[in-house]
Parts: structure tokens; C-alpha cells; sequence
């Protein structure tokens, strides 16, 4: 048999390799006929050691950590429409601080429309009731809990796309909308809740066979509920660039332009300059596969800052041994740049996995994560190693 590789887009924390320490590559199940429809059940088990569950600079906690979910997946076909509809369940169990556990849930619904060989239409509407860890809350937050906040997020994207996979130029309209609101601690949490509304554009202007290039525009307007917060703003970036498939071994997109956010309240600092997008896949053999990573944006922040300057780098090295052993290392680095203050965040992860493809129905892996903190903020460092081990079966 031939070996293989899949090329997968690094982030931080990718739900989907080994490496992360939560999961391992997907299983193959077995569907069960329901109708016109299948149905694909799996299972993923994951425990091991985390040696600092509270990201805590000082006085950490061990605890040894269990993760078990459930998913099904529902997949129904016509002739132009593929529909599926995902749900999973995650128990978290940190044996040495019960106040800790959790259990998040996430439904997924998405419809892939082809009117025509021109005409497209992606739609994925998403429900989750998840957390955040205690010290890891988004946004640079360092706040004080008995227990993980916990969240309501809704989500809605459309993407519409004119022309095809030949076509000298492809048009893409998307339209996006997020609700987040906290059901927990609302003394720490009511001015965290917001609502979002995306729209963006792309074309792509095919130059040679391979290669063409990309103008995107993307503007998202966010509203936060809480009449007192002053953090309402619109966010734009305009981006130029290229995407290719140079060779059998090459391909990436390379983005780069302007990004400003601008706030309502006057009293708020605009910020505003230069912004990049790019992934580079190197695959020098057909079982192995590096992949470079970078990006920047303007977020939002949970402090009394306005916003945060975020960078990010990464690389990414997968390789098949053999048809069913896989290993995968990564290093990442994201830079935390805080307005209206002289703080400063570097966070270091190396990722190592092992996964074994042991059958169709069964996935075993072994990773390690190693988190690296460094910030001029007094408290806000640390560093943490997790070591777990995932086995995901199916049908």
C-alpha cells in the first residue's frame, strides 16, 4: 500500500492531531443505515498527567485528567446537496480538583449547495455550551473562580462562491454571525458577552495553471451587551496575495496587507497597520509533510485594554513510518501585544504525538504538549506539561 499524508493547517491548540494531547487522527467508522441517511458513532478515551492545571506561575497543581466523547454523525446526499449534522458531548474529569471538571456539548450543522459547475453555497450553522479552563480565559484575562466559566456560543456562516475549479477568476461572499453569552459568575463575566456580525469578500484571479492570485476584504462589527463596556468597534483587513501548487512537493497561500479597528467610543484607541496571512506546505517525500504558519490580527481583549496585537508562527512536521504509524512535532509561537499598556505575552507550545492506526475502527496516540508562558505582567507566566494517551474507536 502506498503511503499517505493529509496536510493539516497548524493552529495552537488543533483539536484534531494527536499532538495536542486531546485526540488522535480520525477513524474510519462503519455507517448504519437510517433511511436515506447514515449514521456514524464513534468514541474517543483520553487520560493522562497535567502538571499544572491552573496555568498557574506559582504553587502548581497536578492532577492526573480523564476525557471521554461520544460523537455521532448524521449524513444525508441528493444529487447537488450533501447535509451533516455532528453532535458530540465531552466529559472532563480532573481527578484532583473536582471544581474543575466539565462537560461540554457541541452541535454542528452544515448543508454543501452546488447549483452548477459555477454556483456554490456553504453553510454551517454551529451551538456549543463549553468553558473556559480556569487560567486560560480568552482574551488576557486573569480573573478569580470557584469553578471554569462556562458559555453559550451560536454561530452562522454562509459562504457563496461563482465560479469553478477552472475558471480564471472565483468570486466568494461570506456573511458570519456569533452570539457569546456567559451563564456563570456574571459579576465577572456580563461584560464578555457580545454579538458579532461578519462579511468579507474574495476573488481569485487565476494566472497560470497553478497559481493565482487572491484580494480579500473582511469586516466584522462586534456589539457587546453590557451597556457600560465601550469596547464596541468594527474591525477591517484588506489583503493581497497569491496561492499555488508550484510542484507535487509545494503549494501555500501568502496574504499580506492593512488592518485598522476603529471604536465607537471616542475615548478608545483606534489602532491600525500592517497585517499578513500565510501557509506554506513542503512535502519532500509523499509521507511527509512541513508546514509553515503565520498570521496576525487585531483581537479583543478582556482586560481594561482595548485590544490585542496578536502574532503567530508556527511549523509543522508530520510523517508516515509506515501505512499506519504516524508521528507529528510542532512548535508555535504567539505574541500577545496589549494596547493602551506596556503588556507583553510570548507563548511557547511544542507539540510531540505518536498515533497508531492499529485498525480501521481503532486509533491509539501518545502526546505531549509543553506550555510556555512569558509575560511582563507579574502572575501571568507559567509553564505546564501535559503527557496523554487517546484511543478513538468507532464501528
Amino acid at each position: 500500500m502506498q503511503r499517505k499524508f493529509t496536510p493539516v493547517l497548524l493552529t495552537l491548540f488543533s483539536s484534531i492531531l494527536v499532538l495536542n494531547a486531546n485526540s488522535v487522527s480520525a477513524v474510519e467508522p462503519a455507517a448504519i443505515a437510517i433511511g436515506e441517511m447514515n449514521l456514524y458513532p464513534s468514541l474517543s478515551f483520553a487520560t493522562g498527567h497535567d502538571d499544572n492545571i491552573l496555568a498557574e506561575e506559582t504553587g502548581e497543581q497536578s492532577s492526573r485528567v480523564t476525557r471521554i466523547t461520544p460523537n455521532l454523525l448524521l449524513e444525508a446526499e441528493t444529487d447537488n446537496t450533501l447535509y451533516r449534522l455532528n453532535y458530540s458531548i465531552q466529559k472532563g474529569i480532573l481527578h484532583s480538583s473536582n471544581a474543575d471538571n466539565y462537560l461540554d456539548h457541541n452541535l454542528t450543522g452544515t448543508a454543501n449547495i452546488i447549483g452548477n459547475s459555477r454556483n456554490r453555497v456553504d453553510i454551517q450553522v454551529e451551538v456549543i455550551k463549553g468553558h473556559e479552563a480556569r487560567g486560560d480565559e480568552s482574551g488576557g484575562a486573569t480573573t478569580t473562580s470557584e469553578s471554569p466559566l462556562e458559555f453559550d456560543l451560536n454561530t452562522l456562516q454562509a459562504i457563496y462562491t461563482y465560479g469553478g475549479e477552472d475558471a480564471i477568476g472565483r468570486i466568494e461572499l461570506s456573511l458570519g454571525y456569533d452570539n457569546k453569552d456567559f451563564t456563570n459568575f456574571s459579576s465577572i463575566t456580563d461584560s464578555r458577552n457580545y454579538d458579532r456580525i461578519s462579511f468579507g469578500a474574495q476573488f481569485n484571479y487565476k494566472i497560470t495553471g497553478k497559481t493565482s492570485a487572491v484580494f480579500q476584504a473582511t469586516q466584522n462589527k462586534i456589539d457587546y451587551d453590557e451597556a457600560s463596556v465601550t469596547k464596541d468597534n468594527t474591525n477591517t483587513r484588506f489583503l493581497v496575495g497569491t496561492t499555488w501548487e508550484a510542484t507535487a512537493k509545494t503549494s501555500g497561500t501568502v496574504k499580506i496587507g492593512w488592518a485598522d479597528k476603529d471604536f465607537k467610543d471616542n475615548s478608545r484607541t483606534d489602532t491600525d497597520g500592517g497585517t499578513w496571512d500565510a501557509s506554506i506546505n513542503w512535502n519532500p517525500r509523499t509521507y511527509s509533510t512541513v508546514i509553515l504558519t503565520t498570521g496576525q490580527e487585531f483581537g479583543e481583549s478582556t482586560t481594561a485594554d482595548s485590544s490585542i496585537d496578536t502574532s503567530n508562527y508556527g511549523v509543522n512536521w508530520g510523517h508516515y513510518w509506515n501505512d499506519n504509524l504516524k508521528t507529528t512535532v510542532s512548535y508555535n509561537l504567539v505574541n500577545h501585544d496589549y494596547s493602551n499598556s506596556t503588556r507583553d505575552d510570548d507563548t511557547k507550545t511544542l507539540l510531540v504525538g505518536i498515533n497508531h492506526e492499529t485498525r480501521r475502527w481503532l486509533n491509539l496516540g501518545l502526546g505531549y504538549t509543553m506550555v510556555d508562558k512569558d509575560s511582563n505582567l507579574a502572575g501571568s507566566s507559567f509553564k505546564k506539561n501535559v503527557l496523554m494517551f487517546t484511543a478513538q474507536g468507532s464501528l
